[in-house]
């Protein structure tokens, strides 16, 4: 066994020392370079920074954009002999400026020696995932024979062995390296440290997170990682599906050595925590990528307890709502008919709770205003058989408010629980977002007593119980809300309570059928009394696990030494962790680039520093840390020229569009154009950035600036004048929210 301790680098490791320099301005800075390769013998001019072969960055608009500036575009695999014959009738491509990419099977070689010819490529780039398999090797001096004069890229890869195995014995010229780590679609739902969730995508460094043994921990990055290849997972602790690349590690129980009859009549909880005689007893507790994870052998994990950062409990000051009516030390009062005396001040105990929690699932809440003055009613509704919940409501608004709620029957139907004070009104019409409800922030704490009534209100409004033949007690809770549902799994956290969700068909309210239109998908959560809980986690199933289209993906960095995160309701490791564990797929970028560069550079090669890249400043450090050429993907997306359309969500633009968006990308993957499926596929979500041409020059003009402070007048300087700083944290966050 060997124990690498060198320090691991990514990018936000490290700085640049500024110094000394002789350079006056910008433009004194030569970013184009000349390279002679190796293996071709041939030359190249210009700037070395290349557009990824992804479905979005990879297409002839963009390479009309970048072959302006002398850099690369490396076409996406999608684009077919077809293609590539209409473009060069139309507007011929400079050989220079573009790399024809190829996979490693017969019809790709057969594909790329048709497209070779028509394009008169000079840039060949042979792309896996796993540069580490053996017929890569093969195949890459397989194109060395057949293509003697084209300069052959090679990858991905991502240690110094390999690097060298490509240029001497697969006779490539440069080798793309970097692996890139495990991440998630935007919309993955992450676990915040004040018990609400939100979308990865819209996490802000500086934010607290719950990590792998429940605890709040900062994050102190986030990556956007371009787009890439998904697989869709469903588990039965979560409401929807997780689209996440297949290389994410996820902490699991591992059962694998267990047998079937030995796990039924032990049971996974009791096996789990039992200490082994033979190997270490956290041996069964493991990091594991989630396409290795198997259904029945293997159980993903939530911790089992928590410690919010959050307050004890809190109060609300009502009459920030009154506009109308006199305020004293601890009511308000306002007279119509009748005099009617409120509590000033309301705070978190177990009736606030119950109200809450039934109005998430059974109210409404009203505000009109007339002629300048204002009113409001809220509203909660019940079947006629409920009317023990009805009083229970009604008990809990006079221990709240002092104020007496009314129960009326309505259309011999439904009970209606009214609340006629335009104060409290106010404060539940702050739970309303369009047509789905939530808790507002501020009504978060840890006290049990109204965490207990939020739980108790939303199983009596949305929810009911049922005691099974063995006289357990099951909580269902059926809704439609994400955020109700992410309600109740903090509920449930809180409570000690073990659940499971499963998906109902679409529903509105009472009416079930899938041809009912904008019909919403309904999910229930069932609470169990038997023991899912080890010492120390929940563990939970894996449903389904399938192939899904492409996405834009994310990472988050944490501060913390077990590095992870919840993720839709699993514990995930931080895939861009300072000290990632060095098995070959896992090396950070700008170690990776180093270390890379060091060995192409012994046999003559060169490489490209393929992956990391979300900043003009990232590209600094990867020429920094010597790397020849630098690959950008998802920093090139959600422009003009980039395939989709420009929407705006939320007063936000971004560019839109489902899978593989080309044409011929659909006839190759689908067979068919019926087969496309826009109307039902993942929706890729782009920020929109505007033209690809002021990001461009944005970028070279950040790469220029960094040569311009540390003294290189060219950009194969840089190794030479970069020292690096190591640090814990490269920019104040202090007034990010």
């Amino acid at each position: 066994m060997k124990i690498d301790y060198t320090p691991q680098l990514d990018f936000n490791s490290v700085l640049i020392r500024p110094k000394r320099t002789t350079i006056s301005s910008r433009s004194q800075v030569n970013l184009e370079r000349t390279f002679t390769f190796p293996n071709t013998k041939t030359t190249w001019t210009g700037v070395p920074v290349i557009s990824a072969n992804m479905d979005t960055t990879g297409t002839f608009e963009v390479y009309d954009v970048l072959s302006k500036f002398k850099m690369i575009t490396c076409f996406n695999k999608f684009y077919n002999l077809k293609d590539f014959e209409e473009r060069m009738e139309t507007n011929p491509l400079n050989p220079e400026y573009f790399m024809i990419s190829t996979g490693i099977s017969d019809e790709n070689f057969s594909n790329l020696h048709d497209i070779v010819r028509a394009t008169n490529a000079k840039w060949i780039c042979i792309d896996v995932a796993n540069g580490y398999m053996h017929n890569i090797v093969t195949f890459c001096a397989k194109v060395r024979v057949a293509f003697p004069d084209c300069i052959i890229v090679a990858g991905n890869v991502a240690t110094r062995e390999m690097v060298e195995e490509l240029i001497l014995n697969g006779k490539a010229d440069v080798v793309k390296c970097g692996i890139g780590p495990g991440c998630f679609s935007s919309d993955t739902r992450i676990l915040m440290a004040d018990g609400t969730y939100k979308n990865i995508s819209e996490i802000q460094v500086g934010s607290y997170v719950i990590n792998r043994n429940g605890r709040p921990v900062k994050v102190i990055n986030k990556f956007n990682k371009g787009i890439r290849n998904l697989i869709k997972i469903r588990t039965n602790n979560w409401h929807d599906e997780t689209f996440v690349t297949n290389d994410h590690n996820y902490w699991i129980g591992d059962l694998s050595s267990c047998s079937e009859n030995t796990i039924k009549s032990s049971g996974k909880a009791i096996l789990l925590d039992k200490e082994s005689k033979t190997i270490p007893k956290n041996s069964k507790y493991k990091w594991k990528k989630i396409h290795d994870i198997e259904k029945n052998k293997h159980t993903l994990l939530m911790p089992r307890t928590f410690e919010w950062k959050l307050d004890e409990d809190f109060s609300v000051d009502l009459s920030v709502f009154c506009k109308m009516g006199k305020v004293d030390d601890k009511f308000i009062i306002t007279k119509n008919q009748n005099t009617i005396k409120i509590n000033r001040y309301i705070h978190s105990n177990y009736d606030l709770g119950y109200i809450f929690g039934t109005f998430l699932g059974d109210g409404n809440s009203k505000i009109t205003t007339l002629n300048g003055s204002e009113s409001g009613s809220c509203h909660w509704s019940f079947g006629l058989s409920e009317n023990h919940i009805a009083q229970k409501l009604k008990n809990a608004i006079f221990n709240v408010l002092n104020y007496e709620a009314s129960i009326k029957i309505k259309d011999n139907k439904v009970l209606s629980v009214n609340c006629y004070n335009k104060c409290f009104t106010k404060l539940l019409h702050e739970f309303l977002i369009k047509t789905n409800k939530h808790l507002p922030k501020n009504y978060y704490c840890k006290n049990i007593e109204y965490i207990k009534g939020l739980y108790d209100g939303l199983i009596d409004s949305d929810g009911h119980t049922e005691i099974t033949k063995k006289d357990k007690k099951i909580d269902n809770l059926t809704n439609t809300s994400k955020y109700i549902l992410e309600l109740f799994y903090w509920c449930c956290m809180n409570l000690n309570k073990s659940f499971s969700v499963n998906k109902k068909e679409k529903t509105i309210g009472n009416l079930n059928g899938s041809n009912i239109e904008n019909c919403q998908q309904a999910y229930r959560i069932k609470t169990h009394t038997f023991n899912r809980f080890t010492k120390n986690y929940l563990y939970s199933e894996i449903f389904d696990k399938n192939d899904a289209e492409e996405d834009l993906v994310w990472d988050i960095e944490v501060d913390c030494p077990t590095h992870s995160f919840i993720a839709n309701n699993s514990i995930v490791h931080n895939s861009a962790c300072l000290t990632r564990r060095k098995t070959g797929v896992g090396v950070p970028q700008l170690s990776t680039i180093i270390e890379c560069a060091d060995g192409a550079h012994g046999c003559g090669g060169m490489i490209i520093g393929d992956g990391g890249i979300t900043c003009p400043g990232d590209i600094a450090k990867a020429f920094g840390g010597g790397a020849d050429f630098v690959m950008i993907g998802g920093q090139f997306a959600g422009h003009d020229e980039n395939p989709g359309e420009v929407q705006e969500i939320d007063g936000k633009k971004y560019k839109l569009f489902y899978g593989m968006s080309s044409e011929h990308a659909m006839k190759k993957h689908y067979g068919k154009m019926a087969n496309y499926r826009s109307s039902e596929g993942r929706l890729v979500k782009v920020p929109y950035k505007g033209p690809l041409e002021v990001t461009v020059r944005d970028y070279l003009g950040g790469l220029r600036s960094a040569c311009a402070y540390i003294n290189a007048h060219k950009i194969k300087h840089m190794p030479k004048c970069t020292t690096f700083l190591l640090v814990n944290q490269q920019l104040n966050t202090h007034f990010e929210k």
